[in-house]
Order: structure tokens, then C-alpha cells, then sequence
């Protein structure tokens, strides 16, 4: 059963993807293309790059824009292919060298604009130190929140949560526990203000996680929204990596 749940985890990572990231193409598509000849055919090949890398095409024309921004970045006509590149780092080995946080930032801004509530989350650590509050706005996830909220408590967080699968619900590292009050064993879904069982799909990977119960969540899969503003969730004592415990790189 284990070995079949992994297994599964590895097929997901493949194919599936996060709320705002699409699959990247093969490591080396985009860089086997030669540099472009003209300004607009540098912005082109700049937004193709970057959507290559995973990234929603509304997110990826909002990054270039920020690029082009001469109060920001400033990128010249002709260089946004090479900025981008030079941003997105050895992304065929996950070593991002920017391109992340400025899209993270980014995408904040336009959910900010786009007048997107904000929803606090109170965090509780297994070790029983003082809970935190984490911000966020709504449709984000726990895990967005980890990954790209910059408040305190947000890099708090990233203490405790590993996120190993970058968000595609290939692994158990996001895993949380729902406090009791903020739980409703009949709310499949999640609709309203509480949180509900996890869904089958979602199951698989936390039969995976340390010490799971009833209440367990994964934080990629809990979705905020103004009604859940004050959620409270626990942080599990330990975690189960199984990228880690099976090797990264092996075939299962």
C-alpha cells in the first residue's frame, strides 16, 4: 500500500499542477531557442519562457509588465528574455533564483487590486509555543500563504512546513489538523466558513502523513475565503518526506 501510494505521488507530480502553476515543459526546451531579434519578438519569447516555467499566461504578461516597469526593474527592449532567464536560474534542478518571489509578489498585488478580501489564519505549533496569526487574501491557500506571504507569521510558518511538492498534492508535508471548531465531518467541499473531511484523492496522500486523524488537511487543499477569516488550524509534531526517505531522482 505504501509503495502504491507513492507511486501515485510520482504520477502527480508529473501531471497534475497548482492552482496558479502549470507543468513546465522538458528541462532545455526554452533555452534551446536562440535569442529573439526584435523587441516584440523579445517579449514574446520572454512570455513563452516564463509560461514554459509554469506560470498562468495573466501572471506571466503581469511579471513582464513588471519587468518592462522603468520605476522597477526596467528591463530594456531586447533584454526581458535574458532577465527572465537570469531570474528563473538552474529552474531544471528547482533552483530558482527569483523568478519565484516576483511572481509571488506580483500575483499578491493583482489579487489586492482585483479587491480580494483579506483572511487571517491562526496558526498552532505542536510544541505548544504561542499560536500565530498568519495573513492572507482570499482564494489563496495555506500553502500559497507559506510559500509567498510575507508578514511574520507567514515566514513563521515556512519553519514548519516543508511543501516539498511545490503545491500538486504529490506528498503529506503541507499537513495540518483543523481545529474542532473550524470542522464540520458533513461539509464535503468545504463551502462556508468551516472545513470539511478531506476528499479521496486528497486522503491518499495524508494516509501518507505523520500521525494523521479525522481532521487532517493538507494545506495545498484549503482553499481561504472570506467566510473562514479566523480559521484555526494545529501544526502536526512531525512530517513524512517521502521525496526524501525514497530519493528524489529514483524511479519507484
Amino acid at each position: 500500500a505504501m509503495l502504491h501510494a507513492v507511486r501515485r505521488a510520482r504520477g502527480s507530480l508529473a501531471s497534475r499542477a497548482a492552482p496558479r502553476r502549470q507543468q513546465p515543459v522538458a528541462a532545455g526546451a526554452a533555452r534551446a531557442a536562440p535569442y529573439a531579434s526584435s523587441a516584440s519578438d523579445d517579449e514574446a519569447s520572454a512570455l513563452a519562457f516564463i509560461v514554459e516555467r509554469g506560470y498562468e499566461p495573466r501572471l506571466a504578461s503581469a511579471v513582464i509588465a513588471t519587468l518592462k516597469d522603468p520605476s522597477g526593474w526596467g528591463a530594456r527592449d531586447g533584454e526581458l528574455l535574458k532577465t527572465a532567464e537570469q531570474l528563473a536560474g538552474a529552474w531544471e534542478i528547482g533552483a530558482d533564483a527569483g523568478l519565484g518571489a516576483l511572481a509571488a509578489a506580483v500575483e499578491r498585488e493583482m489579487a489586492e487590486t482585483a479587491g480580494k478580501a483579506p483572511v487571517s489564519v491562526v496558526i498552532y505549533p505542536a510544541s505548544g509555543e504561542r499560536p500565530f496569526t498568519v495573513s492572507a487574501l482570499e482564494g489563496q491557500t495555506l500553502r500559497d500563504v507559506c510559500e509567498s506571504g510575507v508578514d511574520g507569521g507567514a515566514r513563521i510558518l515556512r519553519e514548519y512546513l516543508e511543501c516539498a511538492c511545490s503545491g500538486v498534492m504529490a506528498c503529506s508535508t503541507c499537513h495540518v489538523y483543523v481545529r474542532e471548531d473550524w470542522f464540520d465531518p458533513a461539509n464535503a467541499g468545504d463551502s462556508g466558513g468551516k472545513l470539511g473531511p478531506a476528499s479521496e484523492e486528497e486522503q491518499d496522500m495524508l494516509d501518507l502523513a505523520f500521525e494523521p486523524n479525522e481532521r487532517s488537511r493538507l494545506g495545498c487543499q484549503i482553499v481561504l475565503s472570506r467566510e473562514k477569516d479566523g480559521l484555526e488550524v494545529s501544526l502536526p509534531p512531525g512530517a513524512h518526506n517521502l521525496f526524501d526517505e525514497f530519493g528524489g531522482d529514483r524511479d519507484l
